[in-house]
């Protein structure tokens, strides 16, 4: 029975630690600001990235807590359900994607963090390449726009990197990326 109270405890207070994590508002999401300014990468355009790199730091925090304000679904309410909702897909990208770093910091975890849970995932693995066998995942999403992603765990340790995607104007594939999945790979797949 301890045992059993002893880990109910610590179970709540695990839990509660996350929640913490995600407490901090002023429109921040992490303690470090810096963290927060990498976060909004994942959501702003190549120009908006220019002119916010010339920024000082007070002007930083001005635009980033603009930044999340204009991405809230209903400014009429207290909370911000979009940065709600990323708070909630980092959370999932730290459990199941990390690897030498935090999950929202990998390549799965990037795209999971800008557009949540893909419509469909296929898992496969490589053949008749000139490398060793390896995994690799498609993520495909259909709403609102139609994107394809490629992952593939190059280095056999769980690390996925995005070599292929399709639809989205801030990633890219790699020119070879036909290669590391083999002369095997049916590209019928992607559709």
């Amino acid at each position: 029975m301890r045992l059993f109270i002893t880990f109910f405890l610590l179970m709540n207070i695990s839990l509660f630690a996350a929640e913490l994590k995600f407490s901090l508002r002023n429109d921040q999401v992490f303690a470090d600001i810096e963290d927060d300014y990498y976060l909004m990468n994942y959501f702003i355009n190549n120009n908006q990235k220019r002119y916010f790199r010339k920024l000082d730091d007070r002007d930083k925090k001005n635009y980033l807590r603009a930044f999340w304000h204009k991405l809230d679904s209903n400014p009429a309410t207290e909370n911000n359900e979009f940065l709600e909702t990323v708070e909630q897909r980092i959370m999932y990208a730290d459990e199941n994607y990390k690897h030498f770093k935090s999950g929202w910091k990998t390549d799965r975890g990037r795209i999971y963090v800008r557009f949540g849970a893909p419509y469909e995932i296929t898992k496969q693995k490589t053949a008749n390449t000139k490398y060793t066998q390896r995994e690799y995942e498609i993520w495909k999403y259909r709403l609102p726009a139609y994107r394809n992603y490629i992952f593939i765990d190059l280095q056999q340790h769980g690390d996925y990197r995005l070599i292929y995607s399709n639809g989205d104007d801030k990633e890219g594939s790699w020119a070879d990326w036909r290669s590391y999945l083999g002369s095997g790979f049916d590209e019928s797949l992607l559709n």
